[in-house]
């Protein structure tokens, strides 16, 4: 008993004194500013960071026209925060129409990433939540009714027109569209990456133009098939004897 209260004093003294070294050591080299412990607190946001680490975890970011919609990151997300769809363009390629991240439910792991098979999805950088990229809005207050409304291509560009206009400069045409799309006050952050659905009269077109190249595709490879089966058909045939030569002697 004794022996352990001991042991304990001594422990104590010794993380103690440990301790106190290592404040002493970072109190001396604040005082001459060198060293890693001259880095002081910045008070945000008066003081916004001056420079961002390369393994900072910013929003999610999804390159569409890369996205295959193979749902690789909607597997292996946690907190189910992926909704995507995809169609099939002319050249028989996945299009991705809807991909949407809900950043209220993102807990920012990044496991998403490095599932990603074509490296479509990143982490920003970005120390403050942007809600624009490249000039373009992709981060968008909704409401729950509003997380399944249906954009087109089309709806998309004209998102992305009004986002960037004031509101007081908006129709009233306008204003009524994007009301039915986007809430300030809804509680769904939304990011928004899909290029849109084709329209039913894109999609008709693409479907045709697919069906077509499929069939020029199916036509050419029954022509080299038989093609090849012809080539080899002759060279399978017995060559034919030759010609009995004039003039040779009888027996």
């Amino acid at each position: 008993m004794i022996l352990a209260w001991i042991d304990d004093l001594w422990n104590g003294a010794t993380t103690f004194v440990t301790g106190m070294r290592t404040t002493g050591r970072f109190l001396l080299e604040n005082l001459r500013g060198e060293g890693g412990a001259s880095s002081i607190t910045r008070q945000y946001p008066e003081q916004p960071a001056e420079t961002i680490g390369d393994r900072q975890r910013g929003h999610l970011h999804n390159d569409a026209a890369r996205c295959i919609v193979c749902h690789a990151c909607d597997r292996v997300c946690p907190v189910d925060c992926f909704k995507m769809e995809g169609e099939r363009d002319e050249n028989n390629k996945i299009h991705c129409s809807r991909f949407d991240i809900d950043l209220s439910k993102c807990i920012y792991c990044g496991l998403c990433v490095r599932a990603c098979p074509t490296d479509s999805l990143s982490m920003t950088n970005a120390f403050e939540l942007d809600p624009r990229r490249d000039g373009a809005r992709f981060l968008f207050p909704r409401s729950s009714g509003q997380l399944d409304v249906r954009f087109e291509e089309s709806d998309v560009e004209r998102l992305q027109r009004l986002s960037r206009t004031p509101r007081t400069e908006l129709s009233a045409e306008d204003r009524t569209w994007l009301d039915g799309r986007i809430d300030p006050t809804g509680p769904h952050l939304i990011g928004m990456y899909g290029l849109g659905y084709y329209s039913p009269e894109e999609k008709a077109r693409v479907d045709a133009e697919r069906e077509a190249r499929k069939k020029a595709k199916d036509a050419a490879t029954k022509a080299e098939a038989a093609a090849k089966a012809a080539a080899a058909k002759a060279a399978a045939a017995p060559a034919s004897p030759p010609p009995a030569s004039e003039g040779a002697p009888k027996t």
